[in-house]
């Protein structure tokens, strides 16, 4: 998180969550992200603006080139660096109404955590978190991100091919998300996934796992309508099998959670004439997890699949990925490196014995450097579009990486019922 401006940071700073901006915008990208709360009494997060940039001999079209700081800072390959100073994001602290047993600590932390940001299909710069609870312990709250980072507003509302201001905003203050019935509340909500498949419609996602897939409209004010999965959907997810756990990789624990926000795909190449944005199918992707956790139930390790979903309530899941998958020098914990990439000689070149013991995805977002003509464009993109994925280490680091939506779609399961 070292700027291009002001003096170095000695602080840490970890699980960052980042979109794109529009393609009109001085800088490219926005990023929320946690900082180490170590000797402090309360969560903190800051947000900045920020650019990629490349050495010189790799620069092509449009890429920033890095300067002699930013290699030394960011490395020989570059990377992302804020181009504003981080500022704290200022969101009331919310009092909780009741924690109970081991989560009784909980409500004596003030400050939110696991922020997550993306753009709704009217455009909205949403800004999702947990924070302590009105209903319970720990809560799913919502707010617009221009309420926190004045400087979006005008750029959303300065496109050069669409007049007017930006977006109306759904959640212009700290809302929270809820569910409907009542009992069906939980003590500690998080983790929540939102369809947004027009302007005028939105949902959320509660759960998703091998036995169940809960999901509500959002109808105003944080609230939702029951549940509406489709009562004949078969669930998609496949717990660890006993062989597998027989092998010493698996845990028999092993539970699935959702990680990023949604991604609207039309299924087809943006780079191909006869592609018809109009007329080609369109799903939703996103990133889930599977945690293996160890005897005391503690993570050791997440596991990144990829989930395709109707883009239509009732958002059946289509297909999932076979296999976990790794960027190409990403070790994982119980594999080496050589098991993980043994036909990738660059990243057997490196020699790591391991990458990290978790990498956490937070968010996919489509990079920038698409010509968006409207801010409703944000958050759907073609086959041939780059997304940026924010991965936290170790809750102690932070890096991304970017590749196709395509290589992201390859080795999938087709869900039952579907075939």
């Amino acid at each position: 998180m070292s700027t291009r401006v002001g003096e170095p940071e000695a602080r840490k700073f970890w699980n960052p969550t980042i979109f794109a901006l529009p393609s009109w915008s001085t800088n490219e990208y926005l990023i929320v992200t946690m900082v180490d709360c170590t000797n402090r009494g309360y969560r903190q997060n800051v947000i900045c603006e920020a650019n990629i940039c490349v050495p010189k001999h790799k620069a092509q079209g449009r890429d920033n080139i890095c300067t002699e700081d930013d290699l030394k800072v960011l490395g020989s390959n570059g990377g992302l660096r804020c181009a504003t100073p981080p500022v704290e994001v200022d969101l009331p602290a919310t009092p909780a109404k009741k924690c109970e047993g081991e989560q009784e600590g909980l409500a004596d932390i003030p400050g939110f955590h696991d922020p997550r940001i993306f753009y709704t299909s009217r455009g909205e710069p949403i800004l999702i978190v947990a924070s302590q609870s009105r209903y319970a312990c720990i809560g799913v709250w919502v707010i617009d991100l221009r309420s926190i980072h004045p400087g979006l507003e005008e750029i959303l509302s300065s496109s050069p091919k669409r007049l007017g201001p930006g977006p109306v905003a759904s959640y212009p203050g700290f809302t929270e998300l809820t569910r409907n019935p009542p009992e069906t509340r939980r003590s500690y909500e998080k983790n929540w996934l939102i369809f947004s498949p027009t302007p005028a419609s939105s949902y959320v996602q509660y759960e998703l796992t091998s036995s169940q897939r809960t999901f509500g409209q959002l109808i105003g004010g944080g609230f939702t309508t029951p549940n509406l999965t489709d009562s004949t959907e078969i669930p998609c997810l496949v717990d660890v099998s006993a062989s597998d756990i027989a092998k010493n990789k698996y845990m028999a624990n092993a539970t699935w959670h959702q990680a990023t926000p949604a991604l609207k795909v039309i299924l087809c190449n943006r780079s191909d004439p006869s592609c018809n944005a109009a007329t080609s199918d369109i799903v939703f992707i996103a990133a889930i997890h599977r945690k293996h956790k160890n005897h005391l139930d503690l993570p050791i390790r997440y596991e990144r699949y990829f989930v395709i979903w109707a883009a239509t309530p009732p958002f059946n899941m289509l297909a999932v990925s076979q296999y976990p998958m790794l960027f190409s020098n990403e070790t994982t914990t119980g594999w080496t490196a050589d098991e993980s990439w043994d036909d990738v000689l660059a990243a057997r070149e490196e020699e790591r014995g391991s990458w990290a013991k978790l990498t956490y995805t937070t968010t996919i977002a489509y990079a920038w450097g698409r010509e968006e003509g409207d801010v409703r464009e944000m958050g759907v993109g073609f086959l041939d579009d780059e997304v940026v994925l924010s991965v936290g280490i170790d809750d102690i680091d932070q890096v991304y990486g970017k590749v196709l939506v395509s290589d992201l779609l390859q080795c999938l399961r087709i869900c039952p019922g579907l075939i």
